[in-house]
């Protein structure tokens, strides 16, 4: 299981590299996240709560794409260990729901960007089977926390 998180941790990152222009690191860290990887196209950072609940943000550009596109993408290079579940949307995001063993993971994508040709995409992992009003606050707190960090 350690092997799978690892996995979705690392899926969307390789080497350390410089922050982009329009991201604010002091806020990253004062919102409790650690820059753990980036490259060029992507830039990620990521928490682990108390609870053992992991966080990870994956900022990347790709221009004249839609967020739709962009869940869809994220949805066919989940590992294959992974059942996929569903697929979602709220009044904020594309949300496909995936288990693993006893973690089930929720990638969410906002359906509008707050920088112009930067996506944003959340890996939220929990042993919780989360739905509704619940996984609705979640997001909402998450992609606020994502949305800060933009300049």
């Amino acid at each position: 299981m350690k092997k799978f998180i690892l996995g979705l941790f690392l899926i969307l990152g390789a080497i350390s590299f410089a922050a982009p222009k329009y991201v604010n690191t002091d806020k990253i860290t004062q919102l409790g996240y650690k820059v753990d990887n980036d490259i060029p196209e992507i830039f990620l950072f990521q928490k682990m709560e108390p609870d053992g609940t992991g966080i990870s943000i994956s900022l990347f550009e790709i221009p004249n794409k839609s967020s739709k596109y962009i869940s869809d993408m994220e949805k066919e290079n989940t590992p294959s260990e992974a059942q996929f579940i569903s697929s979602v949307q709220n009044n904020r995001a594309y949300v496909n729901k995936f288990r693993y063993l006893d973690v089930y993971t929720y990638n969410f994508v906002p359906k509008k960007q707050k920088v112009k040709d930067c996506h944003i995409s959340v890996l939220y992992m929990t042993k919780e089977n989360l739905s509704g009003e619940k996984l609705n606050k979640i997001i909402d707190k998450i992609l606020n926390d994502a949305e800060s960090v933009l300049k």
